[in-house]
């Protein structure tokens, strides 16, 4: 099958099913410097926030937590390089813009589940508003392993629909269910080093712990973030990395 033939095949997949898995997607060369510096970045993150029952890290873009100029540089130059870019653009199928970072870990509590969620429902808005969301904004998760991830299950298609009756007792954990509870028609994807699993944030998905898990996740969306939230958060290039970047045009805010 001729190359082109593949790529679509794979993004019509992954517009279908709401994920991809792509394959020795990153070189080790290429994955080991932002494993450093993402590592380090996390550690700052879990002094700050020492949850148990925490199982990621965000904004790590930030001086707050990625102290060095020097390495928030290389992040900066990785979530916006063109290799990452073009498959982003092809997915999207409209303007591309960054939207954060974070990285997924083991929880250091041992009672912590498992649990079903869909991104939407941490934004506080109604169920009106998050199934308009749904239909008109796209969200993607780029998640890279630094470790063998044990997986992430998903509900394939859900991105598209709102929640099955079942579904949403579960996620929403409406007596007697609980968010941990099997759902029906799950898939799991394993992922090694060098891969690049591609998600929509709208999907009914969990996280399985195990292992040594670290993966680093970017989020692109075809909306650009308000600067409000960059301003507190701190996630954002500084002019003077952004001056130097190739692709500054992803990194655009709203003001």
């Amino acid at each position: 099958m001729p190359t082109d033939e593949i790529v679509s095949f794979q993004i019509n997949s992954l517009l279908e099913q709401g994920y991809f898995l792509f394959q020795n997607f990153f070189t080790q060369e290429e994955l080991t410097p932002i494993r450093k510096i993402c590592l380090e970045a996390n550690s700052e993150w879990k002094i700050r926030f020492p949850d148990p029952n925490s199982v990621n890290s965000a904004y790590l873009t930030s001086p707050d937590f990625c102290k060095s100029k020097t390495d928030r540089e290389s992040l900066f130059r990785f979530v916006s390089e063109i290799k990452i870019l073009e498959l982003a653009k092809n997915i999207i199928q409209e303007e591309v813009y960054f939207l954060n970072t974070q990285l997924f870990f083991n929880p250091g509590s041992p009672n912590k589940k498992n649990y079903w969620h869909r991104d939407l429902q941490y934004l506080g808005v109604s169920e009106e508003k998050q199934k308009e969301i749904l239909k008109s904004s796209k969200v993607y998760h780029f998640r890279i392993p630094f470790d063998p991830d044990p997986g992430l299950e998903f509900i394939p298609g859900s991105q598209s629909r709102w929640d099955t009756d079942e579904e949403y007792k579960v996620r929403m954990e409406k007596d007697p269910h609980k968010n941990y509870e099997d759902l029906p028609s799950s898939v799991r994807i394993l992922q090694e080093p060098g891969d690049l699993l591609v998600f929509s944030a709208h999907l009914i998905h969990r996280g399985i712990y195990g292992g040594s898990r670290h993966s680093f996740d970017i989020l692109y969306t075809n909306f650009p973030d308000q600067k409000s939230n960059s301003d507190f958060f701190g996630q954002f290039p500084e002019e003077e990395i952004l001056n130097k970047l190739d692709h500054p045009e992803i990194f655009r805010q709203e003001t």
